[in-house]
């Protein structure tokens, strides 16, 4: 045990991050192979109700980039007020791991049930925005985790501390949340027709 301890004190941040999303994905990929009578008549029903209705209906391109923006700047704003709380930290933690599950699941589930054509969907329905969420979340976490290290764990005076740091990081956040605009965007107009588009092969 304490050598396992030892050898997880000299890994980076990195490094424990990419472990944490591993778990997660095991655990996610486990799950949906064990459950998968569970959520079997769900996805039928997603199959038979839901995409019919996506591909039929006429999207709403504004009204769901503002809930889609919305939904984004309320997660962003939860994980910034938490990075400067004690729990920051474990917070990053869980969504790591929550992160991997997801993943690891939502692939399980597409591929069990669409075989090598569900690859397609996966792809879908995470492009072209995830090209810049992906680096909004790494950018996020890293920085989130340096900023909940250097207020709690660098330094005593902690009020002085959060102010000092936050400003630093406004101008950041402020580009972070430019690309959390441009990504709601790209995911609203052209994302969802990309969807749109490729549900009609599974109908």
């Amino acid at each position: 045990m304490k050598h396992i301890r030892q050898k997880l004190q000299r890994l980076n941040v990195v490094q424990i991050s990419v472990i944490l999303v591993i778990i997660g994905l095991f655990l996610g990929v486990f799950f949906a192979n064990i459950l998968q009578s569970y959520y079997y008549d769900r996805m039928m029903n997603y199959h038979n109700v839901i995409f019919s209705e996506i591909v039929r209906e006429k999207i709403n391109y504004s009204q769901l980039f503002f809930y889609i923006l919305k939904e984004n700047l309320k997660e962003f704003m939860v994980f910034w007020l938490l990075s400067i709380t004690i729990l920051g930290i474990p917070y990053m933690v869980l969504r790591l791991i929550y992160f991997g599950f997801s993943l690891g699941f939502f692939i399980s589930v597409i591929a069990m049930q669409y075989g090598f054509k569900g690859m397609l969907l996966i792809l879908v329905y995470e492009f072209p925005h995830g090209l810049i969420y992906i680096p909004v979340i790494l950018l996020s976490l890293y920085k989130g985790f340096v900023l909940c290290r250097s207020i709690y764990y660098d330094n005593r005076n902690i009020t002085d501390t959060i102010r000092s740091l936050l400003k630093s990081y406004i101008l950041l956040i402020i580009f972070l949340i430019a690309l959390l605009l441009l990504g709601s965007f790209l995911e609203a107009y052209v994302g969802s027709f990309f969807l749109k588009k490729t549900l009609g092969f599974f109908i």
